[in-house]
């Protein structure tokens, strides 16, 4: 299977499965057209999810800051933020040049609002057996997760390192790429099918909204590839279908 194979395959099955699990939610679907490139963005709301957004970002021919040479490039991302504060946000970040074979970059991870060990457990596993199948460290496969996604003043890292971190992949590397994505995506559909019904107080409320905000900070204040993408005239209306949480505090 190739990239575009993937992405599109993806975004049919992720949009009709989040809108499953959602219950009640509706989708909505915008494009835009820009200089350096196009959008295409998916969003659910209602029911289970809070908000879903799956993007699918072509840039071609931009410059980014720092750099001499073009580069056209391809972002098919999603961030689930679920209504219950049990589920997990779901972290689906994957891009990758367009210009030759590779390289192919992956961050995929859940961070939790309330803690459930059993989940993050079973996800670790399930990870550990991609890791397993292609011959990779189950450590080194997840290392700089923590670092990548925490700042000064968080009281902890967003991530609990039970997904992946795969960096500057080669054409030979896709099955690895395209199997941790679909092992990942199909874990972290069974526990929001089994905790999206959990009770959960206003204290757990609190903790969901207290998660956002930091997810929020680390998007606006310290994302490199956010701050890339203005540079280069990724349009606002984007970058906000992208990755904001749809409700935060601080």
């Amino acid at each position: 299977m190739d990239m575009v194979t993937f992405v599109k395959e993806m975004k049919e099955r992720a949009s009709r499965e989040l809108l499953e699990v959602s219950g009640n939610g509706t989708l909505v679907e915008k494009t835009y057209t820009f200089p350096g490139g196009h959008a295409h963005t998916m969003v659910i709301r209602g029911g289970a999810l809070e908000k879903a957004a799956i993007t699918h970002l072509v840039l071609k021919g931009i410059t980014p800051p720092g750099m001499k040479d073009e580069i056209d490039a391809m972002v098919y991302q999603m961030e689930v933020f679920p209504e219950n504060p049990f589920c997990p946000m779901g972290h689906f970040n994957t891009e990758w040049s367009m210009k030759g074979v590779g390289p192919y970059y992956m961050n995929l991870d859940l961070f939790p609002a309330v803690r459930v060990e059993e989940d993050l457990t079973g996800m670790r596993n399930v990870m550990d057996r991609v890791a397993d199948r292609f011959g990779r460290d189950r450590d080194k496969m997840r290392e700089g997760l923590d670092a990548h996604y925490t700042m000064e003043h968080f009281p902890s890292t967003l991530a609990t390192k039970v997904g992946c971190k795969l960096l500057e992949l080669k054409g030979e590397d896709l099955d690895l790429f395209i199997s941790a994505y679909h092992v990942f995506f199909d874990a972290y559909l069974d526990i929001l099918r089994k905790r999206k019904g959990s009770p959960f107080t206003e204290a757990d409320t609190q903790l969901k909204l207290e998660r956002n905000g930091r997810w929020l900070e680390y998007i606006t204040l310290k994302d490199r590839a956010i701050k890339m993408a203005q540079a280069v005239g990724v349009p606002p209306e984007v970058l906000i279908a992208l990755s904001y949480p749809p409700s935060a505090i601080f």
